[in-house]
């Protein structure tokens, strides 16, 4: 009915990776979303802004009052973003999107992530077969009769963090996205299937193996953590009003760390450290192992501190935040998930 009223927490988000960019087994620009989407657990959504390209401004002749045939819009050469935070799951829908951050292919399933020395440029074409590259996203309403399914095709998600806090939900390990399209959104009633929802697949700092915990080669006493894999996405060409048509990835695809740890004999020459550092650490960066090889394990090689300050709680921490860095050879990051 028409004075229905929703909560942003009655969308849903669901994922499926494209089989052709920007068409997942529909028509182009108009995707299947009745079958094989992957759920996300999320808890906060930003919805997209149109983003149009709109003019309005007095042109010269007409007065000083804009005038009716000042007006113009286009809202197909316009990048449309979203973003999303959650509990990280490690299954397929939240491996999709770390999966599409690091530039890997989209395994439909949670695999290891892997950011190698010299790291997979994406670029492509919308409309074309190029598998495993873009995903479709729907953010699916409590009902169909007075809401639609948001849909974005071609997505690319362009930034992507782990993070969790041992003083908050169990030390859970959290996630944030943002995703990002060159295609025009579409709004559709569909009623979208149930897909996979998220399971039990939790990851926590509980399993986080202590012996072979490690930040800037030290064994510190851990509070909480994240890490972030930044990769903007570009886009160009024009595609007969449904977005741009080519999409590709910006200069740098940047991994950065925070930590926030015991002050202690251990860490305490860290403040020095990062006051006169010449040069990277190489070698047991950080090391976020879990017990279980496939639990969620994160691994830096090689990195930089970017700042080290005391942190005054109830107890003294330092805050500390890194850059990975590549030596040519070892990856800048690897996120093992495979199951």
């Amino acid at each position: 009915m028409a004075n229905a009223v929703f909560s942003p927490r009655d969308f849903k988000a669901f994922v499926i990776e494209e089989t052709v960019t920007g068409n997942n087994g529909g028509a182009i620009d108009s995707p299947n979303i009745t079958s094989n989407m992957f759920q996300l657990d999320v808890d906060s959504i930003s919805f997209p802004s149109l983003n149009v390209n709109q003019l309005t401004e007095v042109r010269s002749n007409t007065g000083r009052a804009a005038h009716v045939n000042d007006f113009f819009q286009d809202n197909d050469y316009r990048a449309t973003e979203i973003s999303l935070s959650g509990r990280f799951h490690n299954d397929a829908g939240h491996g999709m999107l770390l999966q599409s951050v690091g530039g890997a292919n989209l395994a439909g399933a949670a695999a290891d992530v892997t950011i190698g020395a010299t790291p997979t440029l994406v670029a492509g074409q919308y409309n074309e077969s190029e598998t495993e590259k873009t995903f479709t996203l729907v953010l699916s309403p409590p009902d169909y009769t007075d809401g639609k399914n948001i849909i974005m095709v071609g997505c690319l998600c362009t930034n992507f963090s782990i993070s969790a806090d041992m003083t908050t939900d169990g030390g859970q390990y959290k996630f944030s996205a943002t995703i990002s399209s060159g295609r025009v959104p579409v709004l559709d009633n569909t009623s979208i299937a149930a897909g996979t929802a998220f399971g039990g697949t939790y990851v926590d700092m509980s399993g986080l193996d202590i012996s072979e915990l490690k930040i800037f080669n030290k064994a510190p006493v851990l509070s909480s953590f994240s890490v972030t894999v930044d990769s903007p996405a570009v886009y160009t060409g024009i595609s007969e009003g449904k977005g741009y048509n080519c999409f590709g990835r910006g200069p740098e695809i940047a991994v950065t760390a925070s930590a926030t740890v015991k002050y202690d004999s251990t860490t305490s020459d860290l403040i020095n450290t990062f006051d006169t550092q010449s040069g990277a650490l190489t070698g047991n960066f950080l090391n976020l192992q879990q017990t279980t090889a496939t639990a969620g394990s994160i691994q830096i090689a090689n990195g930089v501190l970017t700042n080290v300050a005391m942190n005054e709680g109830d107890i003294m921490m330092l805050d500390i935040e890194m850059k990975a860095l590549t030596n040519g050879s070892a990856n800048l990051v690897e996120f093992n998930l495979a199951s």
